[in-house]
């Protein structure tokens, strides 16, 4: 499956005086399986362009297609496509209202009309991809659990509608180191899993340019940029510009380079940054001997 986006237009508090376009004709195509990551100041549109995704908003002009159909249609079933566009939003913990934590992730596979054993087998399954083990959390209470716990189950609730595309607004918001790692980790596990798009809107440029086949950078409303993590973060000049920054290992590297350390290569994680300081001292080393 893939998606289309052709035009796409929206516009906030049209005709009064405070009107806002805030997304502001963006086509793209996303093929199957890609990892999408979408970056872009607050503001730039990245929340309001995905929330078009599975239908929660509208445009104003545009259209969108999700595999051979087209979600702006007039006459279109979103039921028939929220069962295969899951979105989870920032800080989804805040959604959870079932007593225990299988009720909660059952919530959605009920509302498709399943079987009590189907429905319990996805609940299963969407527990194991994000690391909850069933004996231990299933009875429990999800408000008595850690926020990093909390957005599992969020998460899972979604998993377990089995969507083709999944897409993550802020997944790692507000949360302590240890559970960043752990939630980046799931997401990963998922993908891997499930397979299908998985499209993630990030503040933190090190996790995108770690996950991302992708990169889209929204400004002003505005698809601003594509391209792989290395063609987007080499240009940190552009990235400043708009409000934006690169990931750390590579904000070292432009550093090293205005020293006189030019690595000839886009550096964006600590494992790359890792082998280039290697190279560079043992070149020192036998530059010296």
């Amino acid at each position: 499956m893939s998606i289309r986006v052709e035009n796409l237009t929206h516009i906030y508090n049209k005709g009064l005086a405070y009107e806002t376009k805030a997304v502001d004709d963006v086509s793209f195509t996303v093929a199957d399986g890609e990892f999408i990551g979408i970056i872009g100041h607050t503001g730039s549109g990245k929340s309001t362009l995905i929330q078009h995704l599975n239908g929660i908003l509208k445009p104003e002009s545009g259209s969108i297609f999700i595999g051979d159909a087209e979600i702006t249609a007039k006459k279109i079933k979103m039921n028939e496509i929220r069962k295969r566009v899951g979105l989870v939003f920032q800080y989804p913990e805040y959604q959870l209202f079932e007593e225990t934590v299988s009720k909660d992730i059952a919530f959605g596979p009920k509302n498709l009309g399943l079987s009590e054993e189907e429905i319990d087998e996805r609940v299963r399954e969407a527990m194991q991809m994000v690391g909850l083990d069933f004996a231990t959390y299933a009875g429990r209470s999800p408000f008595e659990l850690s926020g990093g716990q909390k957005r599992r189950v969020a998460i899972a609730g979604v998993i377990a509608m089995r969507p083709e595309v999944l897409i993550l607004d802020e997944p790692t918001a507000g949360l302590d180191p240890k559970s960043h790692e752990d939630i980046l980790n799931m997401v990963k596990s998922i993908r891997h899993r499930a397979g299908g798009i998985v499209i993630l809107v990030s503040h933190n440029m090190g996790d995108v340019a770690e996950m991302a086949d992708r990169v889209f950078v929204m400004d002003g409303g505005k698809l601003a940029r594509v391209g792989t993590p290395a063609e987007v973060f080499a240009d940190e000049a552009f990235l400043k510009r708009i409000g934006l920054g690169v990931p750390p290992a590579a904000r070292m590297a432009n550093d090293l380079a205005a020293r006189g350390l030019a690595s000839g290569r886009v550096i964006l994680n600590i494992d790359e940054m890792t082998d280039f300081l290697a190279d560079t001292l043992s070149g020192a080393r036998e530059s010296k001997s």
